[in-house]
């Protein structure tokens, strides 16, 4: 009876704190994790299935009083099989290790992988004709184009009807992935071929219109690194391997991962080989060689990246009635207001790095040490380049005041892989865009800098300037 007059009064002693103490409960309370899981495919630079950036957390639809009234998006082409390097210097060495272990009395078991490993005895290789398979699209491959291509679209209902051709260069990869893209719009559209010899190829590849440009970069560094990171798993998972593994089979089971669950459509066993901090050093390694490969440790970056966004600055310049209302005709312009380009993964970093995303504050060599991972670094490219990962320009055209087209005003947002990215030295517009003068001041500034496309890039008027990567 005691105890039940205790509660009672404690109860109605409460109802004159109830205020005091529901304004400090947060709503719908979690464990302080809200569910986070980690997910490696979330930190595979390069080789990962497509998914939305968070970014910075900005709205993905436009700012209120705010209206997208033209876009333009390079886009890396859908999941391959693999790409010549991976596969000959890293997963093709393991796969012949591997292969080694087969069963001599009946050919289809592999024998001596235990533990972790136990799952290699009757593992398939989704890599089993590479001969005709590396750097060209999976089937699934092909789903995905369609399934990121639904979404995108999704983002402009009105663009997308304005749409009369899409743009890629002649390789089977991009080629097949333009067309995917095709099948989800709702008109007729046609997939332009661009080659070399065309001023817009600069734009849209302009490392392969660019002779000094090499994929060498990074590469010592990343090395050095490789070699610290990859010792301690050999030592875990040595016992496990009936064969000797080196750190070459290391970073070729890492990218089996990546490759296997964008060719299947779905995670690969060997994802769960590795914990979340030697996935975490894997993401670093290659945000590394990327950083100076394609962008701001490597000097030619950002004259690779101007070009695309001085077309682009130039192009949504001429649509002087945004709104469609009114105006008379603009020469050369036929009323499309969406664009897609499909490009190749070292593209979107050049964009990037010219207009200071993904840019740490710190010295380079401070960002990338070779001994430890940096965990603060921002260049972050699994955030950027996955398989049909995207950077995009939004004209956006907003009128707080009236609904007179006279009271509109103009601005630039960069988007990448869904997400708004705030450029660094131009975001005070709405939902930190970037005004329209101002954006295409600071390409005028960008190319007045990093111009010099074929000085940079040792090109002569008698070379062949296209380099095929």
């Amino acid at each position: 009876m005691l105890q039940i007059r205790k509660i009672l009064a404690y109860l109605a002693l409460a109802q004159f704190y109830k205020p005091i103490i529901s304004a400090q409960l947060p709503l719908f309370p979690q464990s302080h994790t809200q569910g986070y899981k980690f997910d490696p495919l979330l930190h595979l630079p390069g080789i990962s299935p497509y998914f939305d950036a968070i970014g910075s957390g900005l709205n993905h639809g436009a700012p209120q009083h705010c209206e997208v009234t033209a876009a333009s998006y390079l886009i890396r082409h859908a999941a391959i099989y693999a790409n010549d390097g991976d596969y000959e210097n890293y997963i093709e060495p393991f796969i012949n290790k591997l292969d080694s272990t087969f069963s001599s009395s009946s050919g289809k078991r592999r024998n001596g992988w235990m533990g972790p490993l136990s799952f290699f005895d009757t593992w398939t290789n989704p890599i089993d004709d590479p001969d005709n398979q590396l750097e060209e699209i999976t089937p699934q491959g092909i789903e995905d184009s369609k399934k990121v291509g639904k979404h995108l679209l999704s983002r402009y209902p009105k663009l997308v009807p304005t749409t009369k051709r899409i743009y890629a260069d002649k390789k089977s990869r991009t080629q097949d992935t333009a067309k995917s893209f095709v099948h989800v719009f709702p008109q007729e559209v046609e997939v332009v071929e661009l080659h070399s010899n065309r001023s817009s190829f600069h734009s849209q590849n302009p490392h392969k219109a660019c002779k000094a440009f090499s994929k060498e970069p990074g590469t010592a560094e990343q090395g050095t690194f490789i070699t610290k990171y990859t010792g301690p798993i050999i030592a875990r998972l040595q016992p496990f391997s009936p064969v000797d593994l080196d750190e070459a089979d290391i970073m070729g089971l890492q990218q089996l991962c990546g490759y296997e669950s964008a060719i299947n459509g779905k995670k690969s066993k060997i994802c769960d080989v590795f914990t979340d901090g030697e996935w975490m050093a894997y993401e670093y390694a290659w945000d590394m060689k990327y950083s100076y490969m394609v962008g701001h440790g490597n000097p030619l970056s950002p004259y690779l990246g101007f070009p695309w966004l001085n077309t682009t600055s130039q192009l949504m310049s001429k649509f002087h009635g945004p709104r469609h209302t009114g105006g008379g005709e603009i020469p050369d312009d036929d009323g499309q207001r969406f664009f897609l380009s499909f490009t190749h993964r070292e593209v979107p970093p050049f964009i990037a790095t010219a207009l200071g995303l993904f840019s740490s504050s710190n010295a380079h060599a401070e960002e990338f040490p070779t001994d430890r991972i940096n965990w603060s670094r921002s260049w972050k490219m699994a955030e950027l380049i996955p398989f049909l990962g995207h950077v995009g320009i939004e004209k956006l055209t907003c009128n707080y005041v009236s609904v007179d087209p006279k009271d509109d005003e103009e601005y630039i947002r960069i988007i990448a892989n869904s997400a708004p990215r705030p450029i660094p030295k131009c975001q005070d517009g709405p939902g930190a865009s970037c005004s329209f003068h101002d954006f295409t001041d600071l390409v005028e500034k960008g190319m007045e800098k990093y111009g010099d496309f074929d000085g940079i890039c040792q090109n002569h008027d008698d070379d062949d300037k296209r380099v095929d990567l």
